[in-house]
């Protein structure tokens, strides 16, 4: 849920667990300018999605003024935009204003109303549509954000260049980073890392780079047997390190799609640029009929099959599987990048998808299963409906990690820690998605990803203490 580092001098537990710890988010107050201007509050909060907002809702109610700061035009970040069934691990694991805020039952528009309502309830200001520029601080504290005017565009992909550049600045007390990408704590100087640690870094023995998830015999290079002639279209020229050793990759992003194979839809029309050419890869695995499956680990040690598939009705989710809704490791620059980069990103994850059912409709190659299946979906009406369908935040499921005084490993998942500091409890197994998809000795290869909700003590059901040093910047 982002990376939530206080920019100041922190509030000590105490007054944190005070102000509400987790709650829940926004409000509709439009503040979208046009002009320079110059804000105040009590309290920022960067980025308006379901974890962060709860920071806002929880200092208002302690009577600050608070505003927040969107870079889109919608509250709740995932939650609202495909993410509505509440994946908490543990159900007995999350209270307080969360358990009563976040609850499974109400779709995308209703969670987005719903943050709505509360920040209008508790008068709190949301400023859409800014994003940051620049931080001003006074030795270690924040005083001060230049923020951009730079709305989405019509399918809410973030825009690589802003309308006004340095369009709002504003001033507070204290600064709550609640991006999925840790913006502000970067930019505050906060340590951070991304990626993939080595099992020595933290004496993590799930760490590091992993076998592969699944390799293929399919040849990844244009001609094939020559690896003179390139890589087919989509395919990363990566070579993985040892197993348990470091990199830089991050699990892969998404959407979580609202598919329908109803009549009444929103056509999931093909790019303008379709080159039948960039899915070679599929056309020479169903060609040569491919097992295109993977596997998944859900007990350590133990493996079992995943299918793979494109239109999942039923979570518009990722599958570990060669054929998946995203091409694994394209994301890889997002993290650490700069707005050009994730627009550019973000889009490819958009244009993948249009152009990946139009070539499962239309390519001979393609199982007639998986083509009467893409020939027969689109978009589910009244999810999206202001951006053609297309949900409003990519899932950027890891970026930006504060490097703290205190790292949650997974020694806290094992159970044998016992932080004295605990704002709160987290119950999600070990989970993650490939990080690359790459040739490998004349084949083709996904990398990692292995975990699915991966428990790893059942004393207290998967469930560890997530302690205050954890979630705020130390002091050097």
């Amino acid at each position: 849920m982002g990376p939530s580092a206080r920019m100041t001098t922190p509030p000590n537990r105490r007054e944190f667990i005070r102000l509400g710890g987790v709650v829940a988010v926004g409000a509709l107050l439009p503040l979208r300018a046009a002009e320079r201007r110059a804000l105040t509050a009590d309290v920022c909060v960067y980025a308006g999605n379901a974890a962060g907002i709860a920071a806002a809702v929880a200092a208002a109610r302690e009577g600050r003024r608070v505003l927040v700061i969107e870079p889109s035009r919608w509250l709740g970040g995932m939650t609202g935009s495909g993410l509505v069934h509440i994946d908490w691990g543990r159900s007995e694991a999350a209270g307080g204003s969360a358990k009563k805020i976040l609850k499974d039952g109400l779709n995308d528009p209703q969670y987005r109303r719903m943050f709505a309502d509360l920040a209008k309830e508790h008068g709190v200001e949301i400023l859409y549509e800014h994003r940051l520029a620049s931080v001003t601080k006074d030795g270690a504290t924040i005083t001060s954000l230049v923020l951009d005017h730079a709305p989405p565009d019509r399918f809410g992909c973030p825009i690589a260049e802003p309308k006004i550049a340095g369009a709002v600045t504003v001033s507070a007390r204290m600064f709550i980073d609640c991006s999925y990408e840790g913006d502000l704590m970067a930019k505050a100087g906060v340590s951070y890392t991304y990626g993939r640690e080595s099992r020595d870094h933290y004496g993590e023995s799930l760490a590091g780079v992993r076998p592969p998830l699944a390799v293929y015999d399919l040849d990844p290079y244009v001609k094939p047997g020559d690896p003179r002639s390139g890589l087919l279209p989509l395919l990363q020229d990566h070579t993985p390190g040892p197993i348990g050793s470091a990199d830089k990759l991050t699990m892969g992003y998404g959407f979580r799609w609202k598919f329908t194979l109803d009549k009444n839809q929103i056509p999931i029309e093909p790019p303008v640029d379709y080159d039948p050419f960039t899915f070679e890869i599929y056309r020479r695995a169903f060609t040569q009929k491919i097992k295109i499956e993977g596997r998944r680990m859900r007990k350590l040690g133990v493996y079992e099959e995943a299918a793979g598939g494109v239109h999942t009705p039923e979570t518009g989710n990722l599958t570990r599987s060669l054929v998946a809704p995203t091409v694994y490791g394209c994301n890889a620059a997002y993290p650490d990048g700069d707005w050009p980069t994730r627009a550019r990103i973000w889009k490819f994850h958009q244009d993948f998808m249009r152009g990946m059912t139009h070539f499962l409709r239309t390519d001979p190659s393609v199982p007639e299963k998986l083509k009467i299946r893409a020939a027969t979906v689109g978009f589910a009406p009244g999810q999206f409906d202001d951006t053609a369908g297309w949900p409003h935040q990519l899932y950027v499921r890891e970026a930006r990690r504060m490097v703290s005084s205190y790292v949650v490993t997974q020694k806290d998942m094992e159970g044998t820690t016992d932080p004295s500091d605990s704002i709160g409890l987290a119950s999600y197994g070990v989970d993650d998605w490939p990080y690359a998809m790459h040739p490998l000795a004349g084949k083709v290869a996904l990398q990692g990803g292995d975990y699915s909700m991966l428990y790893l003590e059942e004393t207290h059901r998967g469930i560890y203490k997530i302690p205050y040093r954890a979630i705020t910047p130390h002091e050097r």
